[in-house]
């Protein structure tokens, strides 16, 4: 069975475009031929040295518990599972350099201890998961490309966070495929958020379900910074019992080929408007809509809008919004650009008067990023400034200073 058309389609669209973005193709080859020590080389020495390879002869239970997941989602690539002295409920997946190398699965005792089989299961399904999409794959070639995180380009930074919280929603599809069972499903969210045993507390499996309802839909009323790798529990939980009810899993349950549900689709739609949300601010909302429209103003002051005042625009709005080019692209073919802008900027400078300085830099840097100073640009400029409460002087001011810190003239202009 086709397992993959399970994924949902939008991290399965992201997956895509990181792995070309980041010529995936061609830093796999190289990197293979290179035999450059990578990082699951280093774990592979690591967790040999320091942890507890699960066989078949040592820990038959364990053993034939993980086989039994892999059997089930039918993947067929060798993986070696590792059990690591850790309390912290936590496993990872780590896909094979090279050829011939088996995967990498781990899992801290901390989760062994806790957790029955039916909720190992889960937990296993999941990592095999993102095997079997190939996220852990992509995973691997993003940090190869950035060993260091916070080197990142802002603009590709959300996109790979958004594509990290829905690669994991994904993988807790396969896990329930491994045990399908949203009750034991659910006592392992909700046994890794409490640190509780269930039972111990006389868990009622309905009365989480609708606390977990109105947490959601808190988050949706209430949107706030969303920065983390890994999706808040409430919606993977809410995600995974929209699977759980799809026409969707009951395909995959009835070993038919899987076809799309439309009805789960909307639902997942909705869960992702969440993860998508960078910050609840009325203020921010007229920002991005500003530096989109204002920039597009002051790109098409010369009737030539370049790549890098394209680039200035989008690299400000991704630090606030995943997919600016998609704004972008919507408020210039909305005709109404300068709408747009004068009811941002009244908004921003009504409730901030003190930003209508930043405001003008931001528009004084877009007309400096093509490297050329045109008239229009400049008579642009002074109009704004005008609007804003700005002086002529102060205006000159200010761009004088943008030219001596950031102009570099195109000596091939």
């Amino acid at each position: 069975m086709n397992y993959d058309l399970i994924r949902i389609p939008l991290e399965k669209e992201l997956a895509h475009q990181l792995y070309d973005l980041i010529e995936g193709d061609i830093i796999d080859m190289v990197l293979k031929e290179a035999k450059i020590e990578r990082f699951e080389n280093e774990w592979k020495l690591l967790l040999e040295g320091h942890s507890f390879k699960v066989t078949k002869e040592l820990a038959p239970g364990l053993y034939d518990l993980f086989h039994e997941v892999k059997d089930t989602l039918e993947f067929e690539e060798d993986i070696d599972f590792y059990v690591t002295n850790a309390p912290e409920v936590n496993a990872f997946a780590l896909s094979a350099a090279e050829e011939g190398e088996a995967n990498i699965i781990n899992i801290n005792s901390g989760l062994i201890e806790r957790m029955d089989d039916d909720e190992l299961r889960f937990i296993i399904g999941h990592e095999i998961g993102h095997l079997v999409s190939k996220n852990a794959t992509i995973s691997r070639l993003i940090r190869f490309v950035f060993p260091e995180s916070n080197k990142i380009p802002v603009l590709l930074y959300h996109k790979i966070n958004l594509w990290n919280k829905l690669s994991e929603l994904t993988a807790d599809r396969y896990g329930f495929i491994a045990t399908p069972s949203l009750e034991k499903c659910l006592s392992n969210f909700f046994k890794l958020s409490s640190g509780l045993d269930p039972q111990r507390i006389n868990f009622d499996f309905k009365a989480y379900l609708e606390a977990n309802d109105r947490i959601v839909t808190y988050f949706k009323e209430n949107r706030g910074q969303n920065l983390s790798t890994h999706p808040i529990n409430p919606i993977r939980i809410k995600a995974l019992v929209a699977f759980s009810e799809s026409s969707l899993y009951l395909d995959v349950a009835k070993k038919a080929d899987p076809k799309e549900d439309e009805i789960l689709t909307e639902k997942i739609d909705d869960l992702t408007g969440i993860l998508m949300t960078l910050t609840s601010s009325e203020l921010d909302y007229h920002r991005i809509n500003f530096m989109a429209s204002a920039g597009l103003l002051v790109a098409g002051a010369d009737d030539e809008i370049t790549k890098q005042e394209v680039e200035r625009i989008m690299g400000i709005i991704s630090r606030v919004m995943i997919f600016p080019k998609q704004l972008v692209e919507e408020i210039h073919n909305s005709g109404k650009v300068m709408d747009i802008f004068n009811t941002s900027a009244g908004a921003i400078i009504n409730q901030n008067p003190g930003e209508r300085y930043s405001l003008f830099e931001f528009m004084v840097g877009v007309a400096m990023s093509d490297r050329q100073i045109f008239q229009q640009e400049i008579d642009l400029l002074y109009i704004v400034a005008e609007s804003f409460g700005l002086t002529r002087k102060e205006a000159a001011q200010m761009i004088a200073q943008t030219i001596q810190r950031e102009f570099m003239p195109d000596i091939y202009a």
